[in-house]
């Protein structure tokens, strides 16, 4: 029970890092402007995708996503439709982040060796090690999958093994009592 309660607690954090209207990727849930840095960029135009490489760090609002590579796919049709183009014009289509990957908001985080975000699907799928905590709360599994436009939450665990948590109860819940 305990688990299940943490579990749509960690659906419902990460459906805020990342909710969105279709075809507009944010990390934070208020939007705004994006920053980043990172060792290296390279822009494939041909392709629509920006590849940052090394500490790549970015950044919106109280948002914060980390890793040692990070994938941006861009769609072609807001570019057609703006008749821009060039370097990182254009809606993002998917995001995949790998290499000790880390999204961070104030009081929650999530973490894994990969993480993809699919805006068509409207799903992040972070894989390997995976850890979500927030607050004293912490889950563990090998693979998370967030469905956001419908709010499901799937925690897999490493095959033979099961998914690992621990859920702290807000103060001022009877602890092990029933309501009288």
């Amino acid at each position: 029970m305990r688990q299940t309660a943490f579990a749509i607690a960690a659906g419902a954090f990460l459906a805020v890092a990342f909710a969105a209207p279709a075809a507009h990727a944010q990390l934070s849930e208020s939007g705004g402007p994006v920053s980043y840095s990172a060792d290296n960029l390279e822009y494939f135009d041909g392709e629509r995708r920006l590849l940052l490489t090394g500490d790549v760090d970015i950044v919106q609002n109280d948002a914060r996503l980390r890793a040692d590579q990070i994938t941006l796919y861009f769609s072609n049709s807001t570019a057609a439709a703006n008749q821009q183009g060039g370097l990182g014009s254009g809606d993002i289509e998917r995001m995949i982040a790998t290499g000790e990957v880390y999204y961070v908001r104030p009081a929650q985080s999530a973490r894994g060796n990969r993480a993809v975000y699919e805006v068509s699907q409207d799903s992040v799928t972070f894989t390997g090690n995976v850890v979500v905590a927030s607050d004293e709360n912490v889950i563990r599994g090998e693979t998370l999958v967030l469905n956001i436009g419908n709010r499901r939450t799937v925690i897999r665990p490493t095959p033979g093994q099961r998914v690992r948590g621990v859920f702290v109860p807000s103060e001022g819940q009877n602890s092990g009592q029933s309501p009288q």
